[in-house]
């Protein structure tokens, strides 16, 4: 029956997600998550290939957004919205970013946790420095089209420093779960660091 199929699914997810979270991706075996389940090992299998798929379905809407947010905060499309934020005009682009960190953390808290903490032994344990990487690449593709767009501002072109500022970013969202901030506190911590990053993106664009 449908129903039963998908009530296991999501039990299996459910029971996955929370040892996931209590013991870590290497701590937990599929014996672990079947007796939780109140299922056979073997039944597992009926829904996921491995240990390793199932951390990935759990973890994969986390996954998305991220990687929607960089594509989308470094579109090469976007260098007027750039330049209007960076050089201090309104434009709605700081209430913007606050939005999407509040909802980033909100609605992903635990796949953040189980990403940054708990990831270790699975093909994600690596997948922050992969992100920064990645990240810092298109960083660099943006800034060459703003300067070759807009040729009346210095740029800094340092990747280091575009690699930094990825990984402080995970450092903010980090340092924010771990300590269970009360949900206006977090809103203040996100208005003051999107602050602090336009402060730093204007100083770093001059005017030749």
């Amino acid at each position: 029956m449908q129903i039963k199929k998908d009530y296991t699914h999501e039990k299996i997810v459910e029971v996955a997600k929370r040892i996931f979270l209590k013991k870590g991706y290497a701590k937990t075996s599929m014996r672990d998550i079947a007796a939780g389940a109140g299922i056979g090992v073997s039944n597992i299998y009926n829904y996921f290939k491995g240990k390793d798929e199932l951390f990935r379905y759990i973890v994969g809407p986390l996954i998305a957004e991220l990687e929607r947010m960089m594509r989308e905060h470094h579109n090469v499309k976007d260098q007027e919205d750039f330049l209007c934020y960076a050089t201090g005009q309104s434009n709605g682009m700081m209430g913007d970013h606050v939005k999407e960190y509040m909802l980033l953390i909100n609605n992903h808290r635990d796949e953040l946790k189980l990403l940054l903490y708990q990831s270790q032994g699975s093909s994600l344990e690596n997948y922050i420095d992969t992100y920064t990487d990645e990240c810092t690449q298109l960083v660099l593709a943006f800034m060459n089209e703003f300067i070759r767009k807009y040729p009346e501002y210095s740029v800094t072109q340092t990747p280091f420093t575009y690699h930094v500022h990825t990984v402080w970013m995970f450092s903010f969202i980090s340092e924010v779960i771990k300590h269970n901030l009360p949900a206006d506190e977090i809103r203040r911590a996100i208005e003051d660091y999107i602050q602090f990053e336009f402060g730093g993106w204007r100083t770093l664009i001059n005017t030749k």
